[in-house]
C-alpha cells in the first residue's frame, strides 16, 4: 500500500475509532456531521470549478472532485466533536478554533507538500485553507445552534 492509501485509510480508522470511543451522546450531533459532509462537498465542487485544489490519489477513483475519506468520514466526525466539545465563551471558542485550525492546516500543508493526497493549484495556498477551516468550525457550530432552536447544552471533554 502506498503512503497516500495509508493516510486515507488511517485517517478514517482514527476518526471512526474516536467516534466509537466517545459514541455516548453523539447521536444529537449527527445532523451536524451530515451538514459538514454536505458543506465539504460543496467546497470541493467550488474548488474543482475554480481549480483551487484536487486529489491526485483517491481511494474511489470514479469520484474525481472530492475526497471520500475526508468529506464522508473525517470531516463529519471532526465537526461532531467540535460542536460537542466547543467551549461556551467566545474567547475560548476562538482559542479552540485557532488551535484546531493550526493543527489541521499543518497536517494539510505536510500532506500537500510530501504526498499526492492533496494538491493546491491556481494560487490557492495553506493560508487560504487556514481561513476556510477556521470559519467552517463556526458555520458548523451555527448550524447546530440553529437546528436546536438556539439551545446549546454544555458538555465536557473529560466525560
Amino acid at each position: 500500500m502506498s503512503l497516500e492509501e495509508w493516510v486515507q485509510y488511517g485517517s478514517m480508522v482514527i476518526a471512526v475509532t474516536a467516534l466509537i470511543i466517545k459514541r455516548t451522546g453523539m447521536k444529537e450531533f449527527v445532523p451536524v456531521g451530515l451538514f459538514a459532509s454536505f458543506y465539504a462537498n460543496l467546497w470541493c465542487i467550488v474548488a474543482a470549478t475554480y481549480h483551487l485544489w484536487h486529489f491526485p490519489s483517491r481511494i474511489i477513483t470514479a469520484l474525481e472532485d472530492i475526497s471520500v475519506p475526508a468529506n464522508f468520514v473525517v470531516v463529519p466526525i471532526m465537526a461532531m466533536f467540535w460542536v460537542r466539545y466547543c467551549p461556551l465563551r467566545l474567547r475560548e471558542k476562538l482559542l479552540w478554533a485557532f488551535i484546531a485550525t493550526g493543527v489541521l492546516t499543518l497536517t494539510e500543508f505536510l500532506l500537500e507538500k510530501y504526498s499526492d493526497v492533496l494538491m493546491y493549484q491556481g494560487g490557492y495556498n495553506w493560508y487560504h485553507s487556514y481561513l476556510l477551516w477556521f470559519f467552517s468550525w463556526f458555520v458548523w457550530y451555527g448550524f447546530h445552534i440553529w437546528i436546536n432552536n438556539g439551545r446549546r447544552d454544555m458538555d465536557s471533554l473529560f466525560k
